[in-house]
């Protein structure tokens, strides 16, 4: 029988956590299927705009154009500019669809209805990709002013994207209520966003091995030579190497996502007891 996971409930900082990887383990084929069917198009451009990135800079590092190409300048800004856009259209369509999958899961009692998820994602991508660009502006700018306010800023708009799927809020009505949400329990999302963004680094170190690996091994093999070409120790093998990194480093943003919806779940009991109160409820028409 199937172990239903309960969203809707206050929980400790360890509790999160472990609850996060259970849903992951519980339900990592059909939500990863979820998300390559939905993002999976936007992560293939960010892995084309990367590998075109790593190409275009570390391919040019033994040209004589490096510094002052005007058509490096170019390629540059044009590989930068597409991974970024990819990226944000990622952000969001991956928010989208875990989001709507969870929403999916609670309103089924554990099912998965995936037309459900595929109209979630369609109908709220518009206002996803906005909030991404607004919020990332908002912390970016943060993080440009002293890094102390976009930490501040980050943490309190950590619950905005599932205020806006699960409460049917607008895109400014959500970030304002996400102020309102974290603003007493700051510290603790803090901790709970610290001690998991350490354990995503940590298990996407494990896919970055062999790339670091192979990294140094060529580095000291050209040590050994008495002329190398910089650009030499990044070939198609450390760009494969690399590219496997990368959408490591995608995919894994899933944990982070599960964990920012326990963490609204969590703050949303702790201010409305809307779980406890639906439980009760539950409980009322049972005896009826």
């Amino acid at each position: 029988m199937k172990n239903i996971i309960n969203f809707k409930k206050q929980r400790e900082l360890g509790d999160i956590l472990t609850d996060t990887f259970a849903f992951i383990r519980s339900e990592w084929k059909t939500l990863f299927g979820m998300i390559f069917k939905l993002a999976g198009p936007a992560l293939v451009i960010v892995l084309i705009a990367y590998i075109y990135y790593m190409q275009t800079t570390l391919g040019s590092m033994g040209t004589a154009g490096f510094l002052g190409s005007s058509g490096f300048t170019f390629s540059f800004v044009v590989a930068l500019l597409v991974l970024f856009i990819a990226g944000v259209v990622y952000n969001s369509l991956l928010y989208g669809t875990v989001i709507g999958y969870i929403k999916s899961y609670i309103k089924n009692d554990g099912e998965i209805n995936k037309e459900e998820i595929s109209s979630e994602v369609k109908k709220n991508f518009s206002g996803l990709l906005g909030m991404s660009i607004l919020v990332g502006l908002m912390v970016g700018f943060g993080l440009v002013l002293c890094v102390i306010p976009g930490i501040y800023l980050g943490v309190a708009l950590s619950t905005v994207y599932c205020i806006y799927i699960f409460e049917g809020k607008d895109v400014t009505d959500s970030i304002n209520y996400s102020f309102k949400l974290v603003k007493d329990n700051w510290w603790m999302t803090f901790a709970i966003l610290l001690v998991m963004g350490i354990l995503y680094y940590l298990v996407l170190i494990v896919f970055q091995i062999p790339q670091y690996i192979y990294f140094f091994i060529n580095a000291f093999t050209s040590s050994q030579m008495s002329s190398v070409d910089p650009a030499d120790m990044f070939d198609w093998v450390y760009v494969a190497l690399s590219s496997i990194g990368i959408i490591a480093q995608y995919l894994l943003l899933t944990i982070m996502v599960i964990c920012t919806v326990f963490v609204y779940f969590d703050l949303n009991e702790k201010k409305h007891f809307t779980g406890t109160m639906e439980t009760i409820d539950s409980l009322g028409d049972k005896r009826e």
